[in-house]
């Protein structure tokens, strides 16, 4: 089965200004199983191809703002899947807009083509790191079992975890 996969940039792409876990060699593995990829970020387009030509050193099929994902769905019809890979609760929001499937790349299940030849996943550098917290999800590290708010240190939630706020620049 062929998939087309659209990758967000920063925070998801090892080339990312906050780099993400998706390696070269995964992008590279994709197109070469015959995959459609291309990059969809907040990144002016023409950063998105210089960034295709001189990192990735290889041609996407398309380079879009995220907010048009909608244009890469009517240019490649016919796929059985349409997933969108990033990082952040607004990657998630055009994806589902535009009926993409929505891959969180922090908690993401590994496709066949990120493995490498044998079978190992080894996402880049960084690793996969925290995934970013929602509002809610902040808010109620932010209290504790009785309901009252809970003392942390700076740079710190409540269970004693860095916050992945103050390393996170996704994009």
């Amino acid at each position: 089965m062929v998939d087309l996969i659209s990758f967000d940039i920063d925070g998801t792409l090892v080339t990312g200004n906050g780099p993400g876990p998706i390696t070269l060699e995964m992008v590279r593995r994709a197109q070469e199983q015959g995959h459609t990829i291309g990059s969809c970020s907040d990144r002016p387009v023409t950063d998105q191809k210089n960034m295709w030509a001189t990192q990735i050193l290889l041609e996407p099929s398309f380079t879009v703002l995220k907010h048009r994902l909608d244009t890469v769905m009517a240019q490649y019809p016919g796929y059985d899947n349409y997933y969108h890979i990033g990082d952040t609760d607004m990657d998630k929001h055009f994806a589902e807009l535009h009926n993409f499937t929505f891959q969180q790349v922090q908690t993401m299940d590994p496709h066949h083509w990120m493995a490498n030849e044998v079978g190992d996943v080894l996402w880049g550098p960084q690793g996969r790191g925290s995934m970013p917290f929602t509002v809610n999800q902040v808010e109620q590290l932010g209290a504790n079992a009785n309901g009252a708010a809970a003392a942390a240190a700076p740079g710190q939630d409540t269970n004693g975890l860095t916050d992945p706020n103050e390393e996170y620049a996704g994009g």
